[in-house]
């Protein structure tokens, strides 16, 4: 019955479309629905804070968002991680708790100063959502408790020491943060600094940057939170040395007063302010406890990063009597932060804390656990790109951890003793269950299809998720259209801001000639109850379709895929998120696909030779739903392509969305000037070469089309070049087309809605 409802309700649909299309060259966009803004921004202080983050202007990169959506763990009355699984800002957190005869206690312990020491050997991670492709934080973060305003010893401001680290560039840029933890309101008042270096963005946060540094392997950073009374205010210094090359450099980046003395007699001075580490209480946030934190995590605005390599250890400290001390227990996360990682597993001997590429689990460490046995796996999986997963005990979807594989499908990571599982699965093969310690190698079948996300990170991992072909122009290798059932729930996962660790398909790092033919949706349905609480909490429905990320590739061909499409949280507005993300990468065809676009349809960046043709871009229906599209828009209203490159050729396309392209003379990548120049049409029938794939003419740039000039918008109002009023910044399209029918939309319709009521 709900099919039946689906596909009339398609038709309708349909006839509306065919009115649109073959009516006056307007549109009426439906008013957003400003009492649900306010219900959400009510509810969540995460999506107010972002807001008024994006009305000024500021970086998100520059806000190491506080983790608003967590929630208060105890454990018989004592504090422990707010985070249970990953993502999770892995690394060492200390709550003021300690084991005593098996039983955790709660104490305060209070310091003047907070030290972490971090010692990288190697490291390899990447997300592109993010941002910063190979970035990702470190951060030192504490509550400055006993803080004096206008006379008033009351307050509680958290302080972060950032750094940034490229491990693309090797650079290092420090960062610091400062938030007001005094009430629930994290309200920043214009008055509550007296000196500083950097940027009072009130009513929201602090923030300053610090300085630059290349380094090589291996280096030692250490960063410092120290607090003091200078000139009878409350003050706190944000310090750090680094060494690397048998050289360091040390210095104080950042020195900020507050307000403590204002409008009190000269004889006032204030209280000396101490960092809190509490295994009774929170912070008057209500929510967020007092611990120290050093942890790594994505870079800024709440994002999230894979490792897939580190070799690293960490030390947290604390101050007394002019000394630092290890702090006498820890977890191996933090819970202040709402920067998160995945990939990567902590162990530990004595106080340190040893990372290596494995799952992250959240646990106790020393002084928490009963367990200080640690023990050493390794292992190897085949094909290298399958995907594992590893459990504690019988394996356990919900506590399952995803364990990254080097490319040639090894393990190798140190876990606290006890038995542990897995499970190793990958599209078109069989998964396989197996004990970690052990081989695992997956048996192909095709019957399987696609039920999991497409990864390849060389042209040998390429031919791995393909059909067949051997990689050339004329026999590409050929991934197919085969999904019998939604992606496996194991890749549910995104962290507390709404940042999704999977993508559908990554190809990375490959030259190989593929064909991307006839895809599925890559439907996931949300059921672990893991997750059920953030998708109640930014409303979303219960279901999504992953995407493609493409990243430094090249010879990538996407065809006839009928329909690409998904969305994402606002909180990843001003981040490079979109169904299609092409990055660094060149000769690459985007031809002849349906997107259903709810937030946005295709970005490119920094690429080269990319030629977009023939594809129908429409507005998803869901976007219509208030709530939904309220949430959801990272643009403010669906955009069918960001175009942040040059030398692109964009052409034969059917944009009818709201926001039909965007190509700004600003970077997404640095948020500097730049500028981009494309080909919004061509004038005239370009040579081509072709080779065949199942009677279809293909070849590496350019399909041949009867259709030539540039593209139909639905908002063309006859001025030449169409730029949508100015979007498209250099040039634009130059033959604009009108009307034409396009069979495909009317199939991706009653397809798109038959598998939206199916997942209801």
């Amino acid at each position: 019955m709900k099919k039946i409802l689906a596909i009339v309700i398609a038709l309708m649909f349909v006839l509306i479309a065919f009115s649109i299309i073959a009516g006056p060259q307007e549109k009426n966009i439906p008013e957003k629905s400003t009492s649900v803004n306010n219900t959400i921004d009510n509810a969540s202080k995460l999506l107010q804070v972002e807001k008024e983050l994006q009305e000024k202007g500021i970086p998100l990169k520059y806000a190491s968002l506080p983790a608003f959506t967590s929630h208060i763990n105890k454990q018989n009355g004592v504090i422990t991680p707010s985070y249970t699984s990953a993502p999770a800002p892995m690394g060492i957190g200390f709550y003021g708790t300690k084991n005593v005869s098996g039983h955790l206690v709660g104490y305060n312990l209070t310091t003047s100063s907070v030290m972490a020491s971090i010692h990288i050997n190697n490291m390899n991670d990447f997300y592109l959502l993010n941002d910063g492709p190979y970035s990702e934080t470190f951060q030192l973060n504490s509550v400055l408790s006993n803080v004096t305003l206008f006379g008033n010893s009351s307050y509680n401001f958290w302080t972060q020491n950032v750094v940034f680290y490229s491990a693309r560039t090797h650079q290092i840029t420090f960062l610091d943060n400062i938030w007001n933890f005094s009430s629930p309101a994290i309200y920043m008042s214009n008055n509550s600094l007296y000196s500083y270096d950097g940027n009072l963005d009130a009513p929201v946060f602090y923030y300053d940057i610090g300085p630059t540094i290349t380094v090589t392997y291996p280096f030692t950073l250490n960063l410092y939170l120290n607090s003091t009374v200078i000139d009878r205010d409350s003050a706190v210094y944000f310090n750090y040395s680094l060494t690397y090359s048998n050289k360091t450099v040390s210095g104080s980046y950042d020195r900020v007063l507050f307000n403590s003395t204002y409008n009190q007699p000269a004889s006032f001075t204030a209280v000396k302010p101490e960092y809190l580490a509490s295994g009774t209480h929170v912070t008057p946030t209500g929510f967020i406890p007092y611990d120290f934190e050093i942890m790594v995590g994505g870079p800024g605005g709440g994002s999230t990063t894979s490792i897939y390599n580190i070799n690293a250890t960490m030390n947290l400290k604390y101050e007394k009597s002019g000394k630092y001390y290890n702090v006498p227990s820890a977890y191996d996360t933090g819970s202040e932060t709402g920067e998160t990682s995945e990939g990567v597993s902590v162990s530990w001997n004595n106080y340190t804390a040893h990372l290596t590429p494995g799952p992250s689990f959240v646990y106790g460490m020393w002084g928490i656990s009963n367990n200080n046995k640690m023990v050493h796996y390794s292992g190897r999986v085949s094909p290298s790109n399958a995907f594992m997963f590893v459990s504690p005990g019988a394996f356990n979807e919900s506590m399952a951890a995803w364990s990254p594989l080097s490319l040639n499908g090894t393990y190798s990571f140190t876990l606290p003793s006890g038995y542990y599982t897995a499970e190793a699965l990958m599209s078109y093969h069989n998964p396989v269950m197996f004990t970690i310690g052990n081989d695992a190698s997956l048996p192909f079948n095709n019957f399987m299809g696609i039920y999991t996300p497409l990864y390849a990170f060389d042209n040998s991992q390429l031919k791995n998720i393909s059909l067949y072909g051997n990689g050339t122009l004329n026999n590409p290798y050929v991934v197919y259209n085969v999904q019998t059932m939604p992606v496996n729930s194991l890749f549910e996962e995104f962290n507390d801001y709404a940042f999704p660790v999977f993508s559908g398909v990554l190809i990375m790092n490959t030259n190989a000639s593929a064909v991307l033919y006839h895809m599925p949706s890559l439907f996931i349905k949300y059921n672990n109850p893991e997750y059920s609480g953030y998708v109640n909490f930014y409303k979303f429905p219960s279901y999504n379709f992953l995407n493609y990320e493409f990243y430094n590739a090249s010879n990538i061909t996407v065809w006839k895929s009928n329909d690409i499409s998904g969305y994402f949280s606002s909180s990843l507005e001003g981040f490079p998120a979109a169904n299609l993300v092409i990055w660094n990468s060149t000769r690459i065809l985007i031809g002849s696909n349906t997107f259903n676009v709810m937030d946005s349809g295709m970005l490119v960046f920094n690429s080269n030779n990319v030629t977009i043709w023939g594809n129908y871009l429409f507005n998803s229906p869901l976007i219509y739903n208030n709530t939904f599209e309220d949430i959801t828009n990272i643009w403010g209203a669906p955009l069918g392509l960001a175009e942040y490159s040059s030398n692109d050729t964009i052409y034969n396309n059917f944009f009818d969305v709201e926001i039909t392209a965007y190509s700004p003379e600003v970077s997404i990548y640095t948020g500097g000037f730049a500028m981009y120049v494309d080909h919004w049409n061509i004038t005239k029938q370009p040579a081509y070469i072709v080779h065949y794939f199942n009677g279809f003419a293909l070849y590496g740039s350019i399909i041949y089309t009867r259709y030539q000039g540039g593209n139909f918008w639905y908002n063309f109002n006859g001025t030449i070049p169409y730029n949508n009023d100015g979007l498209i910044a250099i040039g634009g399209d130059y033959v604009p087309l009108y009307y034409f029918i396009f069979p495909f939309f009317i199939v991706s319709c009653i397809i798109h809605f038959i598998k939206i009521y199916n997942s209801i």
